[in-house]
């Protein structure tokens, strides 16, 4: 009788942890669903009233078509500062990675959590970004004809083969600034929201200063944010989901570089993975 009354509570707290993830799960759907939508609708906006893109662009033009703050020193060494960031976040990220796979020290963030904001970075601000660059060929507002350039205006996701290289659309650096919310969303700890509404801020300036210097059109900035949060709430609920088996595995990595004497090759690798991942951001 008192192993048939505590089937239950048994089961009860055998499914909990199973309930969390498929609710972790469909919540995470969720938001995806919403973000996917909602880039739908912006490009839908922005391919049918392209003159948005000129408008706004044309607020910070002067008489001439020319942008006045385009070589602005203090515009200039915002967006220095802000493609020196991934240069520093990610060789840290990766030397984090590195060090608790090695050492599995409990002061240092989990394996799978680093794993994830280094997709998130990869992904969405690296791999989408500059393989829609690539295949759009979008040229930039100093570029085109309304403001004093040579190439023809396209709207967004239009296939227009303006440029070759340091295309337009969409904007790099504003898939950068949006990955940076990556990680106080998964290492914010107690003081996310905190943490989330400063980076944020710090993204939005970082991404509207290019807007103002007129290397990128509105649509190229929303639509870059739009897909590193796909990106980011894509990936998160299935590195959450295996989370425990990413650790074990890296921790397995980690025990067998040590057992070979191989330590010392993890600055190297910190090093070249660090360089390379940056240098396909810009």
């Amino acid at each position: 009788m008192g192993i048939n009354n505590n089937l239950p509570a048994l089961i009860r707290s055998s499914a909990g942890p199973l309930h969390g993830n498929v609710s972790a799960i469909r919540h995470g759907n969720y938001r995806l669903n919403i973000l996917i939508r909602l880039a739908v609708i912006v490009s839908f906006i922005f391919m049918v009233i392209p003159v948005i893109d000129i408008t706004v662009s044309g607020w910070f033009a002067d008489r001439a078509g020319q942008f006045p703050l385009h070589e602005n020193r203090f515009l200039l060494t915002l967006r220095d500062l802000h493609r020196t960031l991934p240069a520093i976040i990610v060789p840290a990220l990766l030397a984090c990675l590195i060090l608790q796979g090695l050492f599995n020290r409990r002061w240092l963030p989990a394996p799978h959590k680093l794993l994830y904001i280094l997709s998130v970075y990869a992904i969405g601000a690296a791999a989408i970004v500059h393989g829609l660059k690539y295949l759009v060929g979008r040229a930039r507002p100093n570029e085109i004809m309304e403001f004093g350039g040579s190439s023809f205006f396209s709207p967004a996701w239009q296939i227009a083969k303006s440029c070759q290289s340091s295309c337009s659309f969409p904007s790099g650096e504003s898939a950068s600034a949006m990955a940076m919310l990556a990680i106080p969303l998964v290492l914010g700890g107690a003081n996310r929201v905190l943490l989330l509404i400063i980076t944020g801020f710090a993204a939005l300036v970082f991404s509207l200063n290019r807007l103002v210097m007129g290397a990128h059109f509105l649509s190229d900035i929303t639509l870059s944010w739009l897909f590193v949060a796909i990106t980011m709430a894509w990936f998160w609920p299935v590195f959450r989901r295996h989370g425990d088996r990413i650790d074990s595995f890296i921790f397995k990595i980690g025990q067998r570089i040590r057992n070979r004497g191989f330590v010392w090759l993890a600055p190297v690798a910190m090093i070249c993975s660090g360089q390379g991942l940056h240098q396909s951001i810009f």
